[in-house]
């Protein structure tokens, strides 16, 4: 195990990270709590640094902090929620590292945990309407207006697939409070999924203009 670090060292290597997520990252750390400090790795989507990885002996993890699924318990929707994001980032980040049958025990993995983590009314269609709240953090709001569900992602998931996605409504605030307020109105009324939506079942929105013109 490698020597403790400061505050200050912490600090530095954590850079660009907001002050709640490194906060919650740092009392994390010095509690040696390796899975609260993993999921604040996830929503600031950044990757581990050594010197965190050797001290809270993340050996199963890679250079972007991803943890090997087998490892990741599966008891509560919390768990389930963790498994989602961690198999989707994994898809996404390594296709190559996975066989075909691999992917496919993958994609329906995907497939059972949205089935058991979304109402059982909610159907999506290509003509849904979508807005995206960003805010000054990398965690955001995806809802489907048409629907009246809200979605938990982050800034990082939304660019690597919908950066270019037609017929969704924009939104820019300088207060992390207000989308937290936003989130946590979703959830009072049982409306809000804290994941990301599976594409082509629960998100449909064109992302390239042959998308678009099929859908016009």
């Amino acid at each position: 195990m490698s020597d403790k670090l400061t505050w200050q060292e912490f600090r530095v290597i954590h850079t660009g990270i907001n002050k709640e997520l490194k906060s919650l990252m740092w009392s994390a750390y010095k509690e040696q709590n390796a899975e609260t400090y993993m999921e604040a790795v996830r929503d600031a989507d950044i990757e581990v640094p050594e010197e965190v990885k050797s001290f809270l002996n993340l050996s199963d993890t890679d250079n972007d902090g991803d943890i090997d699924i087998e490892d990741i318990p599966v008891s509560t929707e919390t768990d389930m929620f963790t498994e989602y994001a961690k198999t989707m980032q994994q898809l996404q980040r390594f296709p190559h590292a996975f066989t075909t049958e691999e992917k496919r025990e993958m994609q329906e993995r995907l497939v059972e945990i949205a089935d058991e983590t979304r109402p059982i009314n909610y159907k999506c269609t290509p003509t849904d309407s979508w807005q995206i709240w960003f805010g000054p953090t990398q965690q955001c709001l995806l809802i489907n207006t048409s629907r009246h569900l809200a979605f938990t992602c982050s800034r990082a998931w939304w660019t690597r697939r919908y950066l270019n996605a037609m017929y969704v409504d924009r939104q820019l605030v300088n207060d992390a409070k207000q989308i937290a307020r936003m989130r946590a109105e979703y959830e009072i009324r049982k409306k809000l999924i804290k994941r990301a939506p599976l594409p082509d079942v629960e998100i449909m929105v064109p992302t390239t203009a042959a998308e678009y013109h099929m859908r016009g």
